[in-house]
């Protein structure tokens, strides 16, 4: 076991990696590994289908109830499990982007030592007393730059997967950092490559059973999981590998059948860098919103929401013809809301040409998925980018906090 208050510096021997010398053992190689990209595709698949189905099922069950009732009191009730399931849909697919690495996460400077510290109170209340946990933040640096949420939920679910591993027993779970330096390029368990350069290394330790090297190669996979389906998901472990590579980690597995298993985790070391610039109170002397998103049915129910919060609206489904109109009316519109994936022209294409009508355009984005650079340059310019799907109560903070 690494002793969390010294500097681990990474060297080849540390990690077995992979050599081919002959030809056709690296084709066999590359055809296995399509193989198993293959299935692991079809079990994504199927397991999308099982929870989604599920989920749709539910949420048409209870429309169809309000079609069929006239009891207000009934009516507010199926309206509002029809919410609450669809957020609960809305984080599953979450949960598939950030398998998919595709998930944009809000990143920003975060003192890691704060997380992991209020993660292991969380975890330390709610583990069986038969586990002894363990607890070190050995490392001299506390800043990365990521998303808080994510990585407490990265912790957090390879906590869990070890207390599984060793709850048949009187186990022990070590959790912890350490300053860590790579020198030159190492391949870790999954055949990635850690780069040279400083680290944080999280890491969670286990004397449980282990892992076989069978189970080894599909740990990461969606929907796999050794657990009955009362105990787990089969996500937990693969939206720890896409929170890993949205955060520009490596992660790495040691274990052996019977004497447990080693997740090590390389965050890059935080560099100061000039700060975004902070979004400013705006004020509005106009009324009107131009409101453009290319989904007819979405573009008319966000229309409605805005016209319930007292805003009077013009609506385009195509960037172009909104664009039109812009140049004609900028100084009528207060604010645009505007949706980022588009086809023909992005919302950020589109602000972009906004700029050149108008210095400083007062807008908003929305967004179900967005391109990880549209998606991070924005917040890096201080702009605000709403998630969808989105409540009447997140649009309204949004726009009193910004535009008020």
């Amino acid at each position: 076991m690494i002793k969390s208050e010294e500097m681990q510096v990474i060297a080849r021997e540390n990690f077995d990696g992979y050599s081919c010398s002959d030809e056709m053992q690296e084709m066999q190689e590359v055809a296995r590994r399509q193989r198993e990209k293959m299935a692991a595709l079809g079990q994504l698949a199927g397991g999308i289908a099982h929870d989604f189905n599920n989920q749709l099922m539910s949420i048409i069950g209870n429309a169809t109830m309000i079609q069929r009732t006239d009891d207000l009191v009934k009516i507010k009730e199926y309206a509002e499990r029809i919410i609450h399931i669809s957020q609960s849909t809305a984080n599953l697919t979450k949960k598939i982007l950030m398998f998919s690495k595709k998930e944009s996460s809000t990143n920003k400077p975060i003192n890691l030592k704060g997380v992991m510290d209020n993660t292991y109170t969380m975890v330390e209340s709610i583990l069986s007393r038969k586990i002894e946990l363990r607890y070190k933040y050995g490392a001299s640096n506390k800043m990365i730059l990521g998303d808080e949420t994510q990585i407490e939920n990265l912790i957090l679910n390879m906590i869990l997967n070890s207390r599984d591993a060793v709850e048949s027993s009187f186990g022990r779970i070590e959790v912890g950092t350490v300053d860590t330096v790579v020198f030159s390029e190492m391949v870790l368990s999954h055949g990635e490559t850690l780069k040279p350069g400083q680290y944080i290394a999280i890491y969670v330790e286990d004397n449980g059973i282990g892992i076989g090297e069978d189970v080894m190669l599909k740990i990461f996979e969606p929907y796999y999981t050794t657990k009955t389906k009362s105990s787990g998901t089969g996500l937990g472990l693969s939206v720890v590998f896409g929170t890993v590579k949205s955060h520009s980690g490596f992660i790495n597995v040691k274990s052996r059948v019977g004497s447990g298993t080693r997740f090590e985790i390389f965050l890059p070391v935080y560099n100061k860098k000039q700060s975004g610039k902070v979004i400013t109170k705006i004020e509005i002397k106009s009324n009107l919103i131009m409101l453009v998103d290319d989904d007819l049915n979405v573009l008319d129910v966000e229309s409605e929401l805005l016209e319930d919060l007292g805003y009077d609206v013009i609506k385009f489904s195509k960037p172009l013809e909104a664009l039109e109109y812009y140049n004609n009316n900028s100084r009528k519109v207060a604010f645009s809301v505007i949706d980022l994936s588009m086809p023909v022209m992005t919302g950020k294409q589109l602000y972009e040409e906004m700029q050149k009508i108008r210095e400083k355009p007062k807008a908003f984005f929305i967004t179900g998925y967005a391109k990880q650079t549209d998606y991070e340059e924005l917040l890096g310019n201080g702009e605000v980018i709403i998630q969808k799907p989105f409540t009447y109560e997140d649009l309204s903070s949004q726009i009193a906090r910004i535009y008020m």
